[in-house]
């Protein structure tokens, strides 16, 4: 009986464990540029800038229909722990309805997943404020529209980008917790080395 007990909390925690280095796109957390293959992603390699190492996916295992860029950053240490979103641009539409509706629909469905997010949602002053300058006052700076998701695991970020006064796009920003944590302290050893 002892033994199966244990055969259960080991195949339990193995599955949770399975289950926590689940990426989004059918990526995984931690892998190499080199095991990220793999799982039959291929990527463009970037220069390396504030998260390290980066790439731009070109072929992923799992897509989402409207997204059309894909950045993933492996940091110092070859690990992935951040992936980057963005869709394609929803454009002639100063007041945002194409981008605001798919930014609704993705954040009911990481809310879902996620759990409760916490919603920041500000209109610019002035002009801003009106409906017919929403992507406008995003584009300037003047209206910031984002939600942010979190769990012990993962942080998630969903918000909006303009690109002009009536193009937008929605971008979502996931990244690990615990490879963030590691990449923060060799990112922070290198500068401080640098100084």
């Amino acid at each position: 009986m002892k033994l199966i007990l244990t055969l259960i909390i080991v195949a339990l925690s193995s599955s949770a464990l399975a289950q926590s280095d689940q990426a989004p796109l059918g990526l995984k957390w931690g892998v190499s540029q080199t095991e990220i293959t793999a799982l039959g992603a291929e990527f463009r390699e970037e220069k390396e800038d504030s998260y390290g190492k980066g790439v731009v996916f070109t072929k992923l295992p799992q897509v989402i229909a409207d997204a059309e860029i894909v950045l993933g950053s492996f940091g110092y240490n070859d690990r992935l722990y951040r992936i980057v979103i963005i869709s394609k641009s929803f454009a002639n539409d100063p007041f945002g309805s194409s981008v605001l509706s798919r930014y609704n629909s993705l954040s009911s469905l990481l809310s879902e997943k996620y759990g409760k997010p916490s919603v920041n949602h500000r209109l610019g002053d002035s002009i801003y404020a009106e409906p017919r300058y929403f992507l406008s006052g995003v584009n300037n700076g003047r209206t910031s529209w984002y939600t942010n998701f979190k769990t012990p695991e993962i942080f998630v970020q969903l918000g909006l980008l303009a690109e002009d006064s009536s193009s937008g796009r929605w971008k979502i920003i996931y990244e690990n917790a615990a490879i963030k944590k590691d990449f923060d302290k060799v990112k922070q050893s290198r500068e401080k080395n640098a100084l």
